[in-house]
């Protein structure tokens, strides 16, 4: 489930004053092999350039997986997530289940920087066998709705707001579909990446 702070209603009240932003962030479920773990990764869509000051308002990330399938050692990197809700082959979509984690806190830091990636968090497999599938839920997804069987509240979520500009920021969308896969001849590779404990980059000054 998406917990929702102050913080956000803060900052959803600070949007209706400040420049309408079109700017928008996007997950990726990723095989990490050098991990044995799949990563969730955000990046900002092509030309946005968020400052160093975003506020985490929001965040949820739900995984659609085989039902049975289970998860652990959950090992956060930007930001605090907690796998917070498991509901097993609801009637809607009965051979998966859906598990979600959400966002708590912004320690260790979550940075968004453009053209890059940023690493969320990374889990690992519960159990011996590789899943069929795997993947972010789907906005089509037929569980995907509210309300639902469970009354649940399942989907992909960020909202973050950029203290420069006042800039908000939402998720639009999922990348890399098949990025999942950790079978050797459907492996995807996993280029530079960014992560909260990142020490800032040094800027060169060039002074005439």
């Amino acid at each position: 489930m998406t917990y929702v702070k102050p913080i956000l209603l803060a900052m959803l009240f600070a949007g209706t004053f400040a420049t309408p932003s079109f700017s928008q962030i996007k997950f990726k479920l990723q095989w990490l092999p050098d991990s044995l773990a799949w990563g969730v990764f955000a990046m900002p869509e092509a030309g946005v350039s968020p400052s160093s000051y975003v506020l985490v308002g929001s965040g949820q990330a739900t995984v659609v997986a085989p039902t049975g399938t289970t998860f652990v050692n959950l090992k956060n990197f930007s930001g605090n997530w907690v796998q917070n809700a498991l509901v097993p082959h609801p009637v809607e979509n009965p051979g998966m289940d859906y598990i979600s984690f959400g966002f708590m806190t912004a320690e260790p830091p979550l940075k968004i920087y453009a053209a890059e990636e940023t690493l969320l968090f990374t889990f690992q497999n519960g159990r011996q066998e590789v899943p069929e599938s795997l993947s972010l839920i789907a906005k089509e997804d037929p569980f995907n709705v509210f309300p639902n069987s469970v009354n649940a509240n399942p989907g992909n979520d960020i909202t973050l707001m950029d203290g420069r500009d006042g800039a908000i920021y939402y998720f639009t969308g999922i990348y890399a579909h098949n990025a999942w896969d950790p079978r050797p001849e459907r492996l995807v590779p996993q280029g530079p990446f960014r992560k909260g404990d990142d020490k800032p980059r040094k800027i060169e000054v060039i002074r005439p």
